[in-house]
Parts: structure tokens; C-alpha cells; sequence
């Protein structure tokens, strides 16, 4: 029973140096952040660039993801915060999606991407009103 007890006493500290290698591992395969943005919205009223993107790529293991914020500083008046984003993912498909926010603030986190990142951010009723322009990201 005793020689159980050591073993399981020595087995413990081993399990977690093991999670703790792991995890250095995980962060030390991460690269460093590349950030962008703010880009803007295009819109016609008295406040111009009312709605904004701003974020940050980063690869990881051989990956790439990005992550970032919708952001709409003339929060309450009736318009909607759009971004379009624009990629192609690992298995070399296209994406085109858009994302809609009335909140002041819409958070993305942790999307995978291959290549070709492009934002788009509008700003009003319909997801193609006052939009900027499209931005090559990476």
C-alpha cells in the first residue's frame, strides 16, 4: 500500500510538468501579433466614420487566425454596424461573410484564415449602406 501511495505521489508531480510543457509549447508556436486597423465606415451623416474595425492576426502552429472589434461610436441612433470580412480558409474555400452589430461593440475572436484577409466595415439600415472601402489585411 505504500509503495502505491509513493507512486501515485510521483505520478502527480510528473502529469503536471507534462500540462506545463504542453502549454509552453502551445505559446511558444504562437507568433507575434500583427495588429490593424482602425478602418472605417463611409457613412453620410454628421459623424463620419462612425462605425470601426480594429484587430490583430497572428499564426499559430500553421495557422492563422484574427481576431478584433466592431466598434460603432454613434451608438443609439438607429443604424447598424456592419463588417464584411473576405478569406480563404486551409482547405483553400472562399469566404464572404458580414456580421451585423447594433451594440456599441462586437467582439470576434479566434477565426481561422489561409490567406488573402480582407475588412470591410458600413454603417447604416442595410449591410452595403455608407461602406468604406475593402482592406488587404494580409
Amino acid at each position: 500500500m505504500a509503495g502505491a501511495l509513493l507512486a501515485g505521489a510521483v505520478a502527480a508531480p510528473a502529469a503536471q510538468a507534462d500540462t506545463a510543457t504542453a502549454t509552453q509549447a502551445q505559446n511558444v508556436q504562437a507568433g507575434p501579433k500583427h495588429f490593424f486597423g482602425p478602418y472605417y465606415s463611409n457613412g453620410s451623416e454628421d459623424v463620419q466614420h462612425e462605425s470601426y474595425f480594429r484587430g490583430h492576426w497572428q499564426k499559430r502552429g500553421g495557422d492563422y487566425y484574427f481576431s478584433g472589434d466592431l466598434g460603432d461610436r454613434h451608438n443609439g441612433d438607429g443604424d447598424y454596424s456592419y463588417v464584411w470580412f473576405k478569406y480563404y480558409d486551409s482547405s483553400g474555400n472562399f469566404h464572404r461573410n458580414v456580421y451585423r452589430s447594433d451594440d456599441s461593440r462586437r467582439h470576434f475572436e479566434a477565426i481561422r484564415f489561409k490567406r488573402d484577409f480582407k475588412v470591410r466595415v458600413c454603417e447604416g439600415n442595410t449591410r452595403n449602406s455608407g461602406c468604406g472601402s475593402y482592406h488587404d489585411v494580409f
